[in-house]
């Protein structure tokens, strides 16, 4: 709670005070909606049958996907609800949004994602990934666009990523603005691409490409973009046509050789609630907050490997003018 009182301070002093009535505007004016059954009321999360055994979860929060409360509570309840369906062998997941995939959580509203919690009290966002990891079907990732922080961190826990060449790229800014990222990529990632090249994504909070991303094993395979919709289309109807016992067992297995476990995942969550209160990142909030102002929401966000590392030199040539 602690915490909680902490962030709020934080935020409501505008360190990261995005322009909320732009980005009303700006979903109004984009929100070209698929032909999807949707839940009566709005969410940022909805579900396309595609066929018996294949459906599609497309996202959509204008202007640029950010996480919110309410992606996870209707994520999560997507997959259980998915799950019950015995008929279900593959769900893709797809962005609506041009230019991102999942992006990072919306940090405006992080009093809320730390008082999400599932069953057993359990962090919501642990819940999600759990679910995940145990989903009775394949899930594939379809990204086209930019995935960053948490977003990149759900992206790994599906079991497959196809990442368009030219639009495709991930990042994980968190350690440049001072903050820990727990949402488990710590975990995946290290056993996906091994020590050194998790401790370069995190560590440098960089941009990498689809090229990249798939040699370091980030990503399944980095498909070109004309390619990528119908690349990730066949491959979901060739596994719809298997037999669903052979696919999620196989599944299961490999998942219990190397996917993190639900302990990991709730060590990482508690090390990201303690890095909320740590000096670094009080100290850079305000510096990005003002970036964020001067700069424009879109520009930053679409260049976020850039303007992270842009951020951290302005706040040495501030220290070093006033000493």
């Amino acid at each position: 709670m602690n915490k909680i009182k902490i962030i709020t301070a934080i935020l409501v002093s505008g360190a990261f005070a995005f322009n909320t009535a732009y980005a009303q505007e700006t979903k109004a004016k984009n929100n070209s909606e698929p032909v999807v059954v949707k839940a009566a009321h709005q969410s940022t999360i909805s579900i396309e049958r595609v066929s018996p055994a294949i459906a599609k979860v497309h996202f959509f929060n204008a202007p640029i996907n950010f996480i919110d409360p309410e992606t996870i509570a209707s994520l999560n309840e997507a997959i259980k609800e998915l799950g019950k369906d015995e008929n279900i062998k593959v769900v893709i997941f797809v962005s609506d949004m041009t230019g991102y995939f999942f992006n990072h959580f919306d940090t405006s509203q992080f009093p809320n994602f730390l008082s999400q919690v599932g069953a057993n009290a359990k962090p919501l966002w642990v819940e999600l990934i759990t679910n995940l990891s145990d989903a009775p079907f394949v899930t594939i990732a379809s990204v086209r666009g930019r995935t960053q922080g948490g977003g990149n961190e759900l992206t790994l826990a599906f079991d497959l990523r196809y990442a368009s060449k030219e639009k495709a790229i991930f990042d994980q800014p968190e350690v440049a603005i001072g903050l820990f990222p727990g949402g488990g990529g710590t975990d995946m990632l290290a056993r996906l691409a091994g020590r050194d090249r998790a401790l370069e994504a995190f560590l440098s909070a960089d941009d990498y490409n689809a090229e990249l991303a798939e040699k370091y094993g980030w990503v399944t395979r980095a498909i070109p973009d004309a390619q990528l919709d119908g690349f990730v289309e066949k491959i979901a109807n060739r596994l719809a046509s298997f037999d669903k016992t052979a696919l999620i067992t196989t599944k299961k297995q490999i998942n219990s050789v190397v996917f993190p476990k639900e302990a990991d995942r709730l060590n990482s969550y508690k090390e990201f609630t303690k890095s909320l209160s740590w000096p670094g990142l009080q100290q850079r909030m305000p510096l990005f907050g003002k970036m964020y102002q001067e700069l424009g929401l879109e520009k930053v966000e679409s260049n976020m490997g850039f303007y992270v590392g842009e951020g951290n030199r302005l706040l040495q040539e501030s220290a070093k003018v006033t000493k």
